[in-house]
């Protein structure tokens, strides 16, 4: 047989052994690689084998559980960059570092949101003390790092005509300050949250608004990680090993002011020592060793004692914040309206807060269509 021949025969053998050796390995139900949930097994019935359902989930499944699978995508990332491509999969890549694309905006959860925020601001004028702060995302601050002809939304743009339609409501600049520390370690370069001291900076920001004194970096003892942090976005291109992120955890020099967190799911509670859940930093999404997984609400109580409790509606770029904001507040209570599908007033009493936040990133509150539910709190 020519070599040829040999060739082809190969090829046919293992386009026939890949999926067979897919079908018949053990099943995983969660990607630690790409953080995040893999398909399941389609279930056959003759409605979704017509709507033609069955055929779109069973490609999901073979795709999510494909043996090799994530050699190829990183051999598909590598063939993209060697095209020319500087975009992979929604993230800009570059020598220093990844950077997540956003560029589309829904008109209609932009406008619900701010008719949402507006109607709460409005409820409780006069009780609460509302802010918000908007976080653009690393690529606002670092352009040099996208393609040139890249359709990207101008971020602090969106900000500023956002904050023109807000009414009684203290609107914190974030990008300012964030651009000013731009030099400085701000955001990570495999991940697409802010770092400890980005958040740090955006604590600094929020402090006038909420009239508290910021504590100074020189009162933190740094606890540092080491570097192999690989983020969400080296997940979405599997790529970029060398740019593995360093964690820092900032410890308030004269002692832990948190006495319990409370993690409400939508069906129990549990109650926790700290906000540094350092099991996680043995896990592939090390971030998560601030507070742990999502929850639709979390109480941080301290031992600060001067009658403020603070809620806040966020995202989990205000997880890092609670390194910091807990020195001001006896109470914070953080409410994920995308988890939450249970009436507030189930878990909290909003009347014995003096302060709400809006803190989200402008990657997520852009597609956040559960922030309307602030309405009706």
């Amino acid at each position: 047989m020519s070599h040829k021949k040999v060739a082809v025969v190969a090829f046919f053998i293992i386009l026939i052994m890949i999926p067979m050796v897919t079908f018949l390995l053990p099943k995983k139900s969660f990607s630690e690689t790409e953080n995040r949930k893999l398909a399941d097994a389609p279930q056959f019935s003759v409605r979704n084998f017509l709507d033609k359902s069955f055929m779109n989930e069973a490609e999901s499944f073979m795709s999510d559980h494909l043996v090799f699978r994530n050699q190829f995508s990183s051999y598909k990332t590598k063939m993209e960059l060697l095209q020319g491509r500087k975009e992979v999969n929604g993230v800009f890549i570059s020598n220093k570092m990844l950077l997540e694309k956003v560029d589309e905006v829904k008109p209609t959860i932009t406008n619900g949101n701010i008719d949402a925020i507006n109607k709460f601001a409005a409820k409780h004028k006069g009780k609460i003390n509302t802010s918000i702060m908007l976080v653009p995302t690393a690529a606002e601050f670092y352009p040099n790092n996208i393609s040139r002809n890249a359709s990207v939304l101008d971020q602090t743009k969106y900000i500023q005509n956002f904050y023109t339609k807000l009414k009684n409501i203290n609107c914190i600049d974030a990008y300012a300050p964030l651009s000013a520390a731009a030099e400085n370690y701000i955001f990570y370069k495999t991940d697409h949250h802010w770092t400890t001291f980005g958040a740090y900076v955006g604590y600094s920001a929020m402090s006038k608004a909420l009239s508290f004194k910021p504590a100074t970096v020189d009162m933190f003892n740094i606890e540092y990680v080491p570097d192999d942090f690989l983020g969400t976005l080296y997940s979405k291109v599997l790529y970029g090993e060398k740019l593995a992120d360093r964690m820092e955890l900032y410890h308030y020099v004269k002692g832990e002011v948190v006495t319990d967190v409370v993690k409400y799911t939508n069906h129990n509670k549990q109650t926790y020592p700290s906000i540094l859940f350092r099991n996680n930093l043995e896990k592939k999404d090390k971030y998560s060793v601030f507070l742990g997984s999502n929850e639709p609400i979390v109480k941080i109580k301290s031992k600060v004692q001067n009658g403020q409790k603070l809620i806040m509606f966020k995202d989990s770029y205000s997880h890092a914040l609670m390194q910091f904001l807990p020195l001001h507040y006896e109470e914070i209570v953080l409410v994920d309206t995308r988890y939450l599908n249970k009436p507030l007033e189930e878990y909290v009493n909003i009347n014995d807060y003096q302060q709400a936040v809006f803190l989200y990133n402008i990657s997520g509150f852009v597609k956040d269509s559960s922030v309307k539910k602030v309405a009706n709190y």
